[in-house]
């Protein structure tokens, strides 16, 4: 079987619905920036969070970084992989890279949503500004517009319902469309 992958915009969704289809299928469960922290932690020996990794490296260095490590996750089968939310845009990966990760499920959160989660965590590198909202619904346009493009399903979510309650309906879809 193919390796189901999520994408979307940070805060999405993409991780906790990753761990609870991966649990459900008895599937090995991957977060792309976990790959890439334990990637820069085996190259340098430093324990940092991606966060770090970019703001301490720059953005060259992380995408570069980013593209190697899910690059190594091609034609996987029986997994289940969480992409961060700049993959999909990263300027060192091609569509057909892309797609050669497995089945992909666009997590279409509000925007205005995503960004209170982002929010309540600490404005990360990328979204700071004058004006964080603003850009971050910039990039959520932008974003979303390569996301439904390179996507198999384009899940929407709405609001802040439970996350068994959304798992449920991926798992629904996932059978009717034959991919389980």
């Amino acid at each position: 079987m193919k390796q189901i992958v999520f994408l979307g915009i940070k805060h999405s969704g993409k991780t906790t619905q990753g761990r609870l289809l991966a649990a459900g299928l008895q599937w090995p469960f991957r977060d792309s920036d976990e790959l890439l922290a334990a990637r820069y932690r085996e190259l340098y020996g430093e324990n940092w969070t991606p966060r770090e990794i970019m703001k301490r490296c720059g953005a060259d260095f992380f995408r570069h970084l980013e593209a190697e490590v899910v690059a190594t996750q091609a034609d996987a089968a029986d997994a289940v992989l969480a992409l961060g939310g700049g993959v999909p845009v990263n300027e060192f990966l091609r569509t057909e890279q892309l797609k050669r990760l497995g089945y992909l499920i666009y997590l279409q959160v509000d925007p205005e949503v995503a960004f209170a989660r982002i929010a309540a965590g600490g404005l990360p590198p990328f979204l700071e500004s004058d004006d964080p909202h603003r850009k971050f619904i910039e990039q959520y346009r932008e974003r979303s517009v390569r996301y439904r493009e390179i996507a198999d399903w384009c899940f929407p979510i709405a609001g802040e319902g439970p996350a068994e309650t959304v798992h449920e309906a991926i798992m629904a879809g996932l059978k009717e469309r034959g991919i389980l």
